[in-house]
């Protein structure tokens, strides 16, 4: 094995290069246009994917972004280009490089230019304010940040007096004072043709996550975790080809970086968009007659609430795969019905480099589930006393396999909480079937405990998603003198449609007991959300948590509220 910190040596080209027909004129890579054969494969740095997917798919059109398109070889020379300069700005092997940027080809080339110099790349979503950053850096002793001009005053704010912090990088025109623009820099530079050989357990992501409490926790992913991630789901989902697909989840998200790495492997056509705008998502499934999407739920309701959707040719899309957050089975099957396509969900954490479960190609998907292992994964339930129990039982959901993270940073009793005996728990309540398939009903931290008894926001939300003029819904505690803590609805209706409290909690009868029918309905103009479009109970909770307690401040008509959007992230991906 090479050893740590070493360069791999420019492997020989005893194989194809490129697909016939297809030319590499442009770059002069064609030593390195292969994986080098003598380095072990569980050496691998997570960047070659860029390579092996020159060689494997020849150069074609893989990017959209804006009025451009960029091929895979032009995307990679951007990507040496942008390592080459962070290298001339000292970046070395170990550095940890804070990436913020709304989505764009440079946030994909970000990625690779930091793990070919086996430096540790720490991406942050757009959304975080000066005082998030900041904890950031000083937690993470980040060296070096690369940004976009309309994020950089910003960055100098949060990053004012922190010693580790070598330089603030902006690609592109700015007139911030304290940071360096590199655009040109990086037009003008060698393409650096070096790739590092990690160790297997070599960090190469740093991804921050918050929890209901106390400050982001710094997940560490090696070069393995990530390797092992892609390794799987590839696996899962063989047989799969010619993907088109559009790309607005963020890429400070773990879900958005999988997608990412998945279309290295698979020969992936993506359109990126900066942010969601669910137009620009119905005109590129029009214009590239996109065949898969990976979302969150509130991006399917988005898309069925479009006033426009009829107006676009979307006979194309075929599947969508939704992660980030339970998708209610009304939402699925309604998604199913108006596009023609299958919807199934899939399940991984943060901590999990994003893969845990999911579904193959040919398989039916069962209600509810999330599907069965990946290949290389092991799946339990746990009760409290870390105790397996039997299919069907409900208890935490635990995993373990080489996508398993090697810790939080500088948090070593989270670290030893969250990983028992190998196993990660996940946090995440559910039961495994007699066949192998997880279903997931809540996380532990959302469980309701009324008068003594634990109840799941999921099934009460399940029935709210069945009334035909809810659009949103999520279902939350709060105090109460009586029972300790009691249920609150937050719901959205669909444009156009009308109800009330009591119409909503007659509806409910049918479907749950009345203990857990909600003592209140809030109608909102729109839920807080995080930056991939997950619904933010916690900042539901805060705003209402003297509803109870305070009768005047009792809410039951729509339009009474509308809680700012926050941009706090839980990294979940069922």
């Amino acid at each position: 094995m090479a050893a740590r910190g070493a360069m791999v040596p420019r492997a020989t080209a005893t194989t194809r290069r490129v697909a016939p027909g297809r030319l590499l004129s442009r770059l002069e890579v064609a030593d390195e246009c292969f994986r080098d054969t003598t380095r072990p494969a569980d050496s691998m740095n997570i960047a070659q994917l860029s390579l092996d997917n020159i060689q494997e798919y020849g150069e074609y059109v893989a990017l959209w972004f804006d009025d451009r398109s960029i091929t895979n070889v032009e995307q990679y020379h951007h990507s040496s280009k942008l390592a080459r300069m962070l290298q001339t700005h000292g970046v070395a092997p170990g550095d940890r490089v804070i990436v913020m940027m709304l989505n764009s080809p440079d946030v994909m080339a970000a990625f690779t230019a930091t793990w070919k110099l086996g430096a540790v790349i720490i991406p942050v979503t757009p959304m975080w304010t000066a005082r998030e950053v900041r904890y950031l850096m000083e937690d993470s002793h980040a060296s070096m940040v690369l940004t976009s001009p309309e994020l950089a005053a910003r960055l100098v704010e949060a990053a004012e007096g922190i010693e580790t912090i070598r330089e603030i990088l902006v690609i592109g025109p700015t007139e911030t004072p304290g940071v360096t623009e590199i655009a040109d820099e990086i037009d003008s530079a060698e393409p650096y043709t070096p790739m590092f050989a990690p160790a297997p357990d070599d960090m190469a992501m740093l991804l921050y996550t918050s929890g209901t409490t106390g400050d982001p926790k710094g997940v560490i992913l090696s070069h393995e975790n990530l390797v092992a991630s892609i390794d799987m789901v590839h696996r899962n989902l063989a047989g799969i080809k010619d993907v088109r697909t559009v790309s607005s989840l963020p890429l400070s998200h773990i879900y958005g970086v999988l997608v990412m790495n998945m279309g290295f492997r698979l020969g992936t056509r993506i359109r990126i968009l900066r942010a969601w705008d669910t137009q620009a998502v119905f005109e590129a499934i029009q214009e590239l007659q996109v065949n898969r999407l990976s979302v969150v739920p509130t991006m399917l309701t988005y898309m069925l609430n479009f006033p426009d959707r009829d107006r676009y040719d979307v006979s194309s899309l075929t599947n969508v795969g939704s992660g980030g957050a339970p998708i209610p089975e009304a939402v699925r099957v309604e998604f199913e019905r108006v596009f023609d396509c299958t919807v199934k969900q899939g399940y991984g954490l943060s901590e999990t480099a994003a893969a845990l479960s999911g579904y193959r190609p040919d398989e039916p998907y069962r209600v509810g589930s999330v599907g069965r292992p990946l290949p290389g994964i092991d799946a339990c339930v746990l009760d409290n006393e870390n105790r397996p129990l039997a299919p069907g039982e409900s208890g935490e959901i635990c995993a373990r396999g080489p996508q398993t993270m090697r810790g939080y940073l500088n948090k070593q009793q989270a670290t030893r909480e969250a990983i028992i005996d190998g196993w990660l728990h996940t946090g995440d309540i559910g039961h495994i079937d007699a066949d192998g398939y997880i279903y997931i009903t809540d996380r532990k931290k959302d469980l309701i405990i009324k008068g003594a008894e634990n109840i799941s926001p999921k099934e009460i939300e399940e029935g709210i998603y069945a009334h035909p003029a809810i659009s949103e819904a999520a279902v939350f505690g709060v105090a109460d003198e009586r029972f300790g803590e009691d249920l609150v609805a937050a719901v959205v209706l669909r444009h156009g449609a009308s109800a009330t409290e009591t119409e909503l909690q007659s509806h409910l009868s049918g479907y749950v007991t009345k203990f857990k029918i909600p003592a209140r309905v809030v109608f909102l103009d729109e839920l807080p959300k995080n930056n991939t479009g997950k619904i933010q109970k916690r900042s539901l909770r805060d705003q209402f948590a003297d509803l109870l307690r305070n009768p005047a401040g009792r809410l039951g008509e729509p339009g009474a509220s509308n809680p700012r959007q926050v941009g706090s992230s839980d990294d979940r991906q069922n």
